[in-house]
């Protein structure tokens, strides 16, 4: 393993390594390639190409082929690219999906289908009729999405691509980062899982397993200040999945271990608390029909991630909305409430 780990690291330095090793699978499966071809492709040496070949055929049907002098690399017979047929709408709602993906200005930093992102973008463009290229133009006026990174990631960019490069080969990380809860740098070794953008917090994190901390933890990427490999590889954990993680023990933009929660929501807040769902575990508990003398109320309950999110959550509705459950973060609340009053009452 160790002489693994080394050769590893050696080659993460040759050209871009995260690029070749996602995109080469998917040209291997449209057509076949010589090493020659692939090493002037990528601008590597030939044998730069036989250690990717062998590393990605361990998990995709490549197999190798004499033809003449030469030996030609692809998929299996049968296991290849095989075009699919869209309807005009079909690409239209494609060419919507990726400029909503593109207003966030994840496509523009360097990662491996950036290029790609874009070039799709205008050959779906291209396919269509100049009459109906029109349509999503008009659409895109009118539809968008609001989850644009709150900051300039674009100098981060290389950041960004060394980690997604550690996470694709298992590749522990050793980072100087910076905490905004203790206001210092730090160090630390993370075996890098999966770099995400955060469409609450608007912002781009790592998620791996922080070895000082003995935990799955979060890192903000803008808030690295230094970043190499440590020389070590890991085993990501089989049952581990992002969207299953983040929806257990990442809420409203900030992570923690999940806890029941019960709130209550008056008046109109209560009518938006019956037609919106916040989270997957939500459930409604109880409606109360509004009378003379009170106003109506919706009572749902959910399990989600505590710590701040949470508290912010519960606050950006208030006073319209109250915690029945549990007592800890009732208690927690009233002494957020209590110390905000205080700072509004010190008006000198």
């Amino acid at each position: 393993m160790e002489n693994l780990t080394q050769r590893q690291v050696s080659m993460s330095y040759r050209g871009d390594l995260t690029h070749r090793l996602a995109e080469m699978p998917y040209l291997l499966s449209e057509q076949q390639w010589t090493l020659r071809e692939l090493a002037k492709h990528y601008k590597v040496s030939p044998k730069t190409i036989g250690r990717d070949l062998t590393e990605l055929s361990l998990v995709h049907p490549i197999v190798d082929e004499r033809r003449g002098r030469e030996i030609v690399y692809g998929f299996k017979k049968g296991r290849g690219f095989r075009p699919p047929t869209f309807t005009a709408a079909e690409l239209a709602t494609l060419l919507l999906a990726q400029e909503s993906i593109a207003a966030t200005g994840l496509t523009e930093l360097k990662s491996p289908f950036a290029t790609h992102a874009r070039s799709l973008l205008t050959k779906v463009r291209a396919s269509l009729d100049p009459s109906l290229q029109s349509k999503p133009d008009a659409i895109r006026q009118v539809l968008g999405t609001a989850a644009v990174p709150a900051k300039d990631f674009s100098k981060h960019a290389e950041t960004i691509d060394r980690l997604t490069r550690a996470a694709t080969m298992c590749l522990q990380v050793r980072l100087k980062y910076y905490s905004l809860t203790t206001d210092q740098l730090a160090s630390r070794i993370v075996d890098p899982y999966a770099v995400y953008f955060d469409p609450d917090g608007a912002t781009i994190k790592l998620i791996g397993f922080d070895h000082k901390r003995k935990r799955i933890a979060n890192f903000s990427v803008d808030h690295i200040h230094k970043l190499s490999l440590s020389g070590d590889s890991f085993a990501r954990p089989s049952n581990f999945d992002l969207r299953e993680f983040l929806a257990k023990k990442c809420f409203n933009g900030f992570h923690g271990d999940p806890i029941t929660v019960r709130l209550r929501a008056h008046g109109v807040t209560a009518r938006v608390f019956a037609e919106r769902t916040f989270h997957r575990s939500q459930r409604l508990i109880q409606k109360t029909p509004r009378t003379s003398s009170s106003d109506e109320t919706t009572t749902i309950e959910l399990r989600v991630a505590s710590g701040r999110g949470l508290v912010r959550f519960i606050l950006s509705w208030a006073p319209d909305v109250e915690v029945l459950s549990p007592r800890a973060l009732r208690i927690e609340l009233s002494d957020v409430l209590r110390k905000g009053l205080d700072r509004l009452r010190d008006v000198s």
